[in-house]
């Protein structure tokens, strides 16, 4: 795992964990802004990059950034973020710092995909996975922008994801079958760690009414975590709303991190 650090040292420090088969680039616009304020840790995950072994697991992603953290002297974190399949690796990686002794106050979870699906449904994310990469593949950015399956996942407007997208293409000539394999793993077969309910007040929750990961998660994690805080928007695809109201959206989370 890489370890991209950003801002001064002696500022606190957010953690923010990217989606499936993306970098720490795709939050570019987002960490710019913070580092003024804060020191932000982003990892590339295992599989993603030229010489990496391949993505581990949920708890083996989140494993290794707590002991980062430990080397690094770190005692407390005043905010883990986290995107998509970035939401359920922090969400784990917060249980283990907790058990650690190393302090979370905030996090703030965007689109997660918490869910446990069946063997069956889980072998057909895995080969939409598959099919995905294997489209983007090769292709400029330009080509991607064009593709129907991203303009409709995209509601018609692939240029919100565009910083998203074009770092990811940079990952995919290092992802492995093991990799894709295991990423949809931590996606969907998530188990939901137990917090306290002061921990849960200090969760904050943001999903898109439209997105997927709403219409199928969202009763799942109110269920788990019902003292956290939830946040719904409409009118924007899966993570781009932080993409289109980026000052307002950083905002909010510089305010999280100042209550």
């Amino acid at each position: 795992m890489i370890f991209n650090t950003f801002g001064s040292r002696e500022n606190p420090v957010i953690i923010m964990l990217a989606g499936s088969f993306c970098p720490p680039e795709s939050m570019e616009s987002l960490y710019t802004i913070l580092k003024d304020d804060f020191f932000i840790i982003a990892p590339n995950y295992n599989g993603q990059y030229e010489g990496s072994k391949d993505f581990t697991s949920r708890k083996g992603e989140a494993s290794e950034i707590k002991q980062y953290l430990a080397d690094c002297g770190i005692t407390c974190v005043r905010m883990i973020y986290g995107q998509s399949m970035g939401c359920e690796i922090g969400i784990e990686l917060m249980s283990q710092l907790i058990t650690a002794g190393i302090k979370v106050e905030n996090s703030f979870w965007d689109g997660a995909p918490c869910i446990k699906l069946s063997k069956a449904y889980k072998a057909l994310m895995h080969l939409k996975f598959r099919s995905m990469l294997k489209l983007l593949k090769g292709k400029s950015l330009e080509n991607i922008m064009d593709i129907g399956v991203i303009r409709m996942f995209y509601k018609n407007d692939p240029d919100s994801a565009r910083c998203m997208i074009e770092p990811m293409l940079t990952t995919i000539p290092y992802i492995s079958e093991t990799t894709i394999k295991n990423e949809n793993e931590c996606c969907y077969t998530f188990d939901f760690p137990s917090f306290d309910n002061e921990a849960q007040n200090r969760m904050h929750f943001f999903y898109d009414r439209d997105e997927k990961a709403c219409r199928t998660c969202l009763k799942h994690v109110k269920k788990a975590y019902p003292h956290a805080n939830f946040e719904i928007v409409s009118g924007y695809a899966h993570l781009t709303y932080a993409f289109k109201n980026t000052e307002e959206y950083v905002s909010r989370l510089k305010s999280i991190c100042l209550e």
